[in-house]
């Protein structure tokens, strides 16, 4: 159904943030992740474009939900992604900063990443992340914007049918 992912990968008090190259979010922190594949899973995805980002390989990453970006305009169809989370394991070490084809690759404390004077993050992160990292429940966060401002945002639960449902579209979708 959606065509991204994103995965935030802990290490402790810290996420491995991307700061991108490239539209649409050049010039700001975010976590990994890119476009699903054709005969893909959202799974499959986040772990291929995990590696191709950071080069690490992630033994597992833990489906947390899914971001969907509105625009105001209801005429136009809503975007989206599956946000995964990964805790890395102690032995693996990066040292960041770190140069990609990507973008600057860099661990930051959560607490700086989720800080409300942060002006440094993609826009809606803040909203969202503390949520994917605390939250048992799959959540669906859905973000309405009028010329690139946020003007509404709500979550709603996801029930195991409907994250289901989710990955069974995709797959038949392709």
């Amino acid at each position: 159904m959606y065509k991204y992912t994103i995965c935030f990968i802990r290490k402790g008090d810290n996420i491995l943030l991307l700061n991108r190259n490239k539209k649409p979010t050049m010039g700001v922190w975010n976590g990994v992740g890119g476009k699903i594949e054709d005969n893909e899973t959202p799974y499959e995805g986040v772990i291929r474009e995990t590696f191709e980002e950071t080069g690490i390989e992630l033994q597992s990453a833990t489906y947390k939900g899914n971001v969907i970006f509105k625009d105001k305009d209801e005429s136009q169809d809503s975007e989206g992604m599956y946000v995964f989370l990964a805790d890395l394991r102690d032995e693996i070490h990066i040292d960041t900063p770190v140069s990609t084809d990507e973008g600057i690759l860099e661990w930051k404390s959560i607490d700086w990443v989720l800080d409300g004077d942060n002006r440094g993050v993609v826009s809606n992160l803040q909203r969202y992340l503390p949520r994917v990292l605390k939250e048992e429940n799959n959540l669906e966060h859905i973000f309405t914007y009028d010329n690139r401002n946020i003007v509404e945002y709500t979550t709603a639960v996801l029930t195991e049918d409907d994250t289901k449902k989710q990955y069974v579209k995709h797959l038949v979708s392709q």
